[in-house]
Formats: structure tokens, C-alpha cells, sequence
């Protein structure tokens, strides 16, 4: 069955889902630069543009996310996670 996916190749985001996107992608970029690899090798944008839309909060959730198998789970599951839990706790702060 065709899903209807709410901002899928859109730029348009939520102003708090395009502050975490840009924290994801500033992870996502340090994470490339230590493996010596493009930033894409590690998540496409759709996919970062997923996670700041959903906010998984555990690694079950995050698993869920397209372009997210296990060897990237594994590999880059806690940092993403975590970052994604640290936004959402400054920004309910801030």
C-alpha cells in the first residue's frame, strides 16, 4: 500500500526538526572525517532528515529508519541516538 511520507524531498521541516537535521548532519560529518569517507557513506540527508522527523530514542527505533541496517546500527546506532536524546532535553530547556 502507498504511504503518503510527510516531507519526503522537501526542505520544509519543522524549525525544531531543522535544528537537530543540522545537529545530525554536524555528527554525521565528524563520524565521515575520522573514517576518512563522505558524509553520504555514513546517512544520506533523507535519512538524517528521518531521524530528526521521528527522534528514535532507542536503538529499536532507530533500526526503523531507512538507510539504518545492522552494520550501521551497530556501528553508528549510540552516537545518533544519543545526539537525538541530547536535543530533545536542551530543547525542552532552552
Amino acid at each position: 500500500p502507498a504511504r503518503k511520507r510527510r516531507g519526503q524531498g522537501s526542505p520544509e521541516t519543522r524549525p525544531a526538526d531543522a535544528s537537530l537535521f543540522e545537529q545530525l548532519r554536524a555528527l554525521r560529518k565528524r563520524l565521515a572525517d575520522a573514517q576518512s569517507v563522505p558524509p553520504y557513506v555514513v546517512f544520506s540527508d533523507a535519512s538524517l532528515r528521518q531521524m530528526a522527523e521521528q527522534r528514535p530514542a532507542t536503538l529499536d527505533a532507530f533500526a526503523e529508519i531507512s538507510g539504518v541496517g545492522a552494520r550501521k546500527l551497530a556501528q553508528y546506532g549510540e552516537d545518533f541516538v544519543a545526539a537525538i536524546r541530547d536535543h530533545g532535553i536542551t530543547a525542552e530547556s532552552g
